[in-house]
């Protein structure tokens, strides 16, 4: 197996890891490596093709991809090592991490690890809706991944599962690959989304909002035809539709810090890995503040060992 060692390991290349990244480079850490086990690093906005992007950090309104790009290039412009097609497999004690890349293992020794995981969506299974398995069901993720990365055709009339500010985000795709979204339905009273967002998402794409509803059941063999939907008085109905979407009902990625020996001092963890949820800018502005925290910790840690 390959060995090699740097100061700080980011496990993560979303905007969080590179804007730790890039703060670190700033702040004089010399050797920064993130990896990702993505093709492309960026996170979760490479395929959020709708503005919003960048206004807390870097002060511009701009598209998910060229958010993402524009951190890509600053950490390399700055010094970064960016390794993509990389999976953490371990994190062990030491302060080491086991990768796995198609260039074969490697253990990368580092005087501080930090994980920037991020978070997913709960899809159908994991919400244990019961009903057949048809096609056309979808997370947020995977929907946009669909449509700006494969190009692939999603439906034509879609629910969306969930209320919050990544449903919004979902309506957005839907309506770019010229889907009718029929009806956002959520098991809370009202909508956890910014001031405004239903009532301008309502006039522009022309949904129902359906709240204090849960889905029950799905309908269909070889595509979803339906679903059956209940609301808090126990009065069920039925929506005809062949594209779901599951929306938010976030769980971290914490499989990686959970099997792993991270109760060392050198192992750190930010952005999305840390619930509650934040949006994109947030977790890169939150990201720069613990850079600082991490440099102190790398700038006293102790010259690692050879072997």
């Amino acid at each position: 197996m390959k060995t090699s060692r740097v100061d700080v390991l980011i496990i993560g290349g979303g905007p969080a890891g590179l804007a730790c990244a890039i703060e670190l480079r700033a702040l004089g850490i010399k050797d920064v490596r993130v990896v990702d086990r993505e093709a492309d690093a960026g996170g979760v906005p490479r395929h959020s093709n709708h503005l919003g992007y960048g206004i807390r950090d870097l002060h511009r309104f701009m598209t998910g991809p060229a958010y993402a790009k524009s951190y890509v290039e600053r950490a390399q412009k700055c010094g970064v090592t960016i390794s993509t097609s990389t999976t953490a497999t371990q994190v062990g004690e030491g302060t080491y991490v086991d990768l796995s890349a198609p260039q074969g293992l490697e253990r990368v020794h580092a005087k501080a690890i930090v994980l920037a995981t991020g978070a997913r969506e709960r899809g159908r299974n994991a919400r244990m809706i019961p009903g057949a398995r048809p096609a056309g069901i979808y997370t947020t993720g995977s929907l946009q991944q669909a449509l700006y990365l494969r190009h692939l055709d999603i439906g034509t009339k879609a629910v969306i599962i969930g209320a919050e500010h990544v449903s919004f985000s979902a309506l957005m795709t839907l309506s770019h690959a010229k889907v009718k979204t029929l009806a956002m339905i959520t098991d809370q009273s009202k909508h956890s989304s910014v001031l405004g967002a239903k009532l301008l998402s309502q006039l522009i794409y022309r949904f129902r909002f359906i709240p204090s509803t849960e889905i029950v059941e799905i309908h269909g063999n070889a595509r979803v035809t339906g679903i059956t939907i209940r609301d808090n008085q126990g009065k069920t109905s039925s929506i005809d539709c062949d594209t779901i979407i599951f929306t938010g009902n976030w769980i971290p990625d914490y499989e990686l810090a959970r099997r792993g020996k991270v109760d060392s001092a050198g192992v750190f963890a930010i952005g999305n890995l840390h619930l509650p949820i934040k949006s994109a800018d947030q977790c890169a502005v939150l990201a720069r503040k613990a850079a600082k925290a991490i440099a102190e910790h790398v700038s006293s840690a102790p010259a690692l060992k050879n072997g």
